[in-house]
């Protein structure tokens, strides 16, 4: 009880200060910086995670944060500001692949290990592969909307809330979604590891 008090507060505190940065964004168009700060990474793990490659969810991060800095003066709170953004993010997202279909994370990622200097290292290291590539297998084996999910709670560390408004459904709709799919993916882990 006392955790989700904490985490209504946090998201409450986290809306309150994403009005202030974007009221002082709209009033005066260098303070646009602060808001971009803080969004930078969630909005770039949103992209790395799910392109898999450094270059692309770079371009893709500045395209939408240029899309946010052109309409932020038209811009009128009816909810989290995330939501907002990460709703631009998504549609960049979409238009990537639908002009340019690219090579699967799951091989980047996997090839992006580094060559451990000494056995014990090396084994340790196997087996990271080994995990890593179950799971993107599971990953990629889920639909586009579950995908989004992990995406957006876990890469951009999205409340259910921000999810909910970027997915068109309720916060609880949002919540038991995310935790079905966890305990799926848990439950075929388990079951690859017997």
């Amino acid at each position: 009880m006392n955790q989700t008090i904490s985490v209504e507060r946090d998201q409450s505190q986290q809306t309150d200060e994403d009005t202030e940065l974007v009221i002082a964004a709209q009033q005066n168009p260098a303070r646009f910086e602060n808001l971009y700060l803080k969004w930078l990474k969630p909005v770039y793990r949103y992209f790395y995670f799910r392109l898999g490659n450094i270059k692309d969810a770079e371009d893709l991060t500045s395209q939408v944060f240029l899309q946010v800095y052109k309409d932020l003066p038209r811009y009128r709170s009816r909810g989290a500001f995330s939501a907002w953004l990460f709703s631009i993010a998504h549609a960049r997202l979409v238009d990537y692949y639908r002009k340019d279909s690219r090579k699967a994370a799951r091989e980047i990622v996997i090839e992006k290990l580094e060559i451990p200097s000494n056995s014990a290292e090396l084994l340790a290291q196997a087996v990271q592969k080994n995990e890593i590539e179950q799971l993107f297998s599971l990953l990629s084996g889920l639909s586009e909307k579950e995908q989004t999910l992990i995406r957006l709670r876990f890469m951009a560390e999205l409340s259910y809330r921000e999810i909910g408004q970027i997915l068109h459904c309720k916060e609880d709709t949002a919540r038991k979604s995310v935790s079905r799919l966890l305990n799926r993916l848990k439950k075929q882990l388990e079951n690859d590891h017997d």
